[in-house]
């Protein structure tokens, strides 16, 4: 055994037997002068020990030199990131050996995982990429934190993250489970943006209905968690109220703007929950009720079903709405108008021609026998300009329109 190398610390051995060369290595301080065994070497190939938990050698393929990216002095990857992968993530895995090629292709051959240059090249690149990039916003950062807090100190506030590689490499789905719906807007309002490098109006059309697509994905997605919540709960009326007035516009495309009937000189002192208008100009009324509330009664005596007391109130409650909106038409319609008109807009041209009046109301689950369901089929039906949705048939209407939107997409 000849001593062949020496560094600052180590004291390097080498030992021939035929064709094959072991390598060693001795600590300078180590006063048993022990040596480690780092690697074997022949014509063909360097066989290096690995302190994995399941992989326990690194193979070299055909090797002209020492790779750059592997340790010669026995300590695994020089990326220390590499290291800790191999070592502690193949538990179970059938890999007991790594091999590094610079002739053949990545692949996994028996229990052995085959890795060519190149790929391993570009991966340590991609990873000092993020370690420059991680460096740079760190000093960007403290840059910025003097700028805000001692701003007559002469630095100019940086933009992080201006590295295109990088961002792109982070947009996938698990960054969207992060994301805060203001993030998304932020994103959102960027990628409008980026659109307009583009003159070719196609391009510009098919960028932005995507975008709009996965708005409203998103939005939708948000809007059935927060309803299947409220249905769980059975909350106040006023809840529901408080749910319906800020989505009813992104949930039923159906309608453009809600009206403030309050602030609208009508002469009543009782007013809709919601009052909504069309892309027709057509006014809509809304009156909202518990979900738990009873739907229907049984009556012994006619050996029927009748609308219950609850139900009963909040008919007679729209259809006063409806009849003072058909006698008032033309005097509410020029309120409305002068409410909504701006200095820079034209008030709301609307129709209260036969206007709506719905109901949202109820759960199906009190209809559990075919007699109940056509009972309260026929008592829906049988009025005029109401129309009864019950709470569950809407959560139902917005998963629909949700799978629709993704099949579309």
């Amino acid at each position: 055994m000849k001593q062949v190398q020496e560094t600052k610390k180590l004291l390097i051995f080498e030992e021939t037997k035929g064709k094959i060369t072991k390598v060693y290595r001795q600590n300078k301080e180590d006063e048993k002068n022990e040596k480690t065994f780092i690697y074997s070497k022949n014509s063909k190939q360097i066989e290096c020990e690995f302190e994995g938990e399941q992989i326990k050698k690194i193979i070299i393929d055909s090797p002209k030199d020492f790779p750059h990216f592997v340790s010669a002095f026995g300590y695994g990857f020089a990326e220390n990131s590499l290291n800790n992968f191999f070592k502690y993530n193949f538990k179970n895995k059938e890999v007991e050996t790594l091999v590094l090629s610079e002739n053949n292709k990545s692949e996994k051959k028996g229990t052995s995982l085959i890795i060519n240059y190149s790929d391993l090249e570009d991966l340590l690149s991609k990873i000092n990429q993020e370690q420059r990039a991680c460096n740079d916003t760190k000093k960007i950062l403290i840059k910025n934190l003097v700028v805000e807090i001692f701003p007559n100190v002469n630095f100019d506030f940086t933009e992080t993250n201006n590295n295109k590689d990088l961002i792109l490499r982070n947009l996938n789905d698990k960054l969207i489970e992060k994301l805060t719906a203001n993030e998304i807007e932020q994103i959102g309002n960027f990628y409008v943006k980026a659109t307009r490098k583009f003159k070719a109006s196609h391009i510009v059309k098919k960028m932005t209905a995507g975008l709009l697509k996965n708005a409203q994905i998103l939005t939708l997605q948000e809007i059935i968690q927060k309803y299947e919540k409220l249905l769980k709960d059975n909350p106040s009326e006023s809840e529901w109220q408080r749910f319906f007035d800020e989505y009813i516009t992104l949930f039923d495309s159906r309608y453009v703007r809600k009206i403030d009937y309050k602030n609208i000189a009508t002469g009543i002192t009782k007013y809709p929950d919601l009052v909504l208008v069309d892309i027709y100009g057509y006014v809509d009324f809304y009156e909202l009720k518990k979900s738990g509330t009873q739907l229907i009664q049984y009556d012994n005596s006619h050996k029927t079903w009748f609308w219950s007391k609850d139900v009963s109130m909040v008919i007679s409650q729209v259809s006063d709405y409806l009849q003072k909106a058909k006698e008032n038409a033309l005097s509410y319609a020029k309120s409305i108008k002068d409410e909504t008109e701006t200095e820079t807009e034209q008030g709301l041209n609307v129709n209260i021609i036969n206007p709506r009046a719905i109901i949202v109301i109820g759960h199906t689950n009190q209809l559990d026998t075919d007699k109940k369901k056509n009972q309260f089929k026929n008592l829906r039906e049988s009025l005029k300009d109401v129309e009864f949705v019950l709470y569950d048939e809407l959560l139902e209407r917005l998963k629909n329109l949700l799978d629709t939107i993704k099949i579309d997409k």
